[in-house]
């Protein structure tokens, strides 16, 4: 549509820049979720976080230390943040309910671990430069080793003492 004759928007040379690999990647990236979702390994690997999580989630202080690292390493897993994100957030949301978490509270942590990217297939964006040459590998690694300590010592201050200045409880 954008390439029409004399009505597109692009022309013809700006649709063959187009690394049409990118896209390829990240159809991939993004059906992870349904793919570990229709084998059932999703089932799996949901069930064993959180039964390794559940008996470490209690005060704030140090759920939401236990929260951000276990979404970090499940990251790890899952392509990117959007698979990462869409198939545990509802498993994490029924279990905040059941167990008297405020669920509002569990899964912005759980958003926020979202951010700490290590290597390039976590993010779309991140694929993007990468593609393009604007980073290398090991660059990624480092900032984002650093970052994503920093954001867990951050979150790790705010959940406890922030959060329920502004009306944020851990508990229901």
């Amino acid at each position: 549509m954008v390439a029409l004759p004399k009505i597109g928007v692009l022309k013809t040379n700006d649709i063959r820049r187009v690394n049409f690999l990118l896209i390829i990647f990240m159809a991939g990236a993004l059906s992870m979720g349904v793919v570990l979702s229709k084998t059932k390994a999703l089932d799996v690997l949901t069930g064993i976080m959180m039964s390794w999580m559940t008996p470490y989630l209690g005060d704030s202080f140090y759920s939401a230390s236990v929260l951000y690292w276990t979404a970090f390493a499940y990251h790890f897993v899952l392509a990117s943040e959007l698979s990462m994100l869409s198939t545990s957030l509802p498993v994490l949301v029924n279990f905040a309910v059941q167990h008297g978490f405020n669920p509002v509270a569990l899964a912005m942590v759980w958003n926020f671990a979202s951010g700490g990217k290590m290597f390039v297939y976590q993010s779309a964006v991140l694929i993007l430069g990468y593609s393009y040459g604007y980073f290398q590998g090991k660059d990624l690694i480092r900032v984002g080793l650093v970052l994503t300590i920093v954001e867990g010592l951050i979150l790790l201050f705010l959940v406890p003492f922030y959060w329920p200045l502004i009306g944020l409880q851990w508990m229901k």
